[in-house]
């Protein structure tokens, strides 16, 4: 191997930052390369071109919140699955699966079939949303829509100045119900169920659960 700058033939390899472009648009990375001793210059090999290819891949979708190619690995050796079993079970070709691996992106629809068919908790939040939005307003929501983000703000508040999940659900509770007596609507849109120590949000356990999830509580 000769150094395209100075025909330089002594190399150390060493970790450089280089910005290649994803998608059109660039990702800062630091990779393995070979530097040439003489100018300083860096030069890949074919395995350090693939390590750069599959940086630069992951560097990309960390930006917009899309599985590494790790993290699909991950999925896929959680199942025990070959890569032709995978791709079965997604209903997509092999060959995506075996791109998606190394170093080319999947887009966002892709990236939510893997997480909804791999992601048991990802799933779950995907099955209460399409319940959250498939029941319109009515007087058991207090005439809102249940609002993921304003549940999430109106517990982070609250946690402070109650004793325990108990006190915390009453106090969700309460605070809902004035606002509906006062203004004709809850904050929260939340639904509550009648428990034998107080009223709670439905599915609760599950709600705080991906509060934990986000690490917006701390268990």
């Amino acid at each position: 191997m000769k150094c395209l700058e100075c025909s330089g033939d002594k190399f150390e390899e060493k970790k450089c930052r280089f910005t290649p472009e994803v998608k059109g648009e660039e990702v800062e990375i630091i990779v393995p390369a070979m530097v040439c001793v003489k100018c300083h210059a860096p030069l890949m090999n074919d395995t350090q071109m693939n390590q750069m290819r599959k940086a630069a891949a992951d560097a990309y979708r960390k930006t917009y919140d899309l599985l590494t190619s790790e993290e699909i690995l991950h999925f896929r050796n959680l199942f025990g699955m070959s890569q032709a079993a995978f791709s079965n079970y997604l209903k997509i070709g092999e060959a995506s699966i075996k791109r998606w691996e190394t170093y080319f992106v999947q887009d966002a629809s892709q990236d939510e079939l893997i997480r909804l068919k791999c992601d048991e908790a990802y799933a779950e939040y995907s099955a209460l949303n399409v319940h959250w939005k498939s029941h319109s307003p009515d007087i058991y929501s207090a005439k809102r829509c249940f609002s993921w983000e304003l549940f999430k703000q109106a517990v982070k508040y609250l946690i402070g100045v109650t004793k325990s999940p108990l006190f915390l659900n009453k106090a969700l509770f309460y605070a809902d119900f004035k606002h509906y007596q006062l203004y004709g609507k809850s904050i929260t849109g939340t639904r509550y169920a009648h428990l034998e120590y107080g009223p709670c949000p439905e599915q609760y356990t599950n709600l705080f659960n991906f509060m934990l999830q986000e690490n917006m509580l701390i268990q």
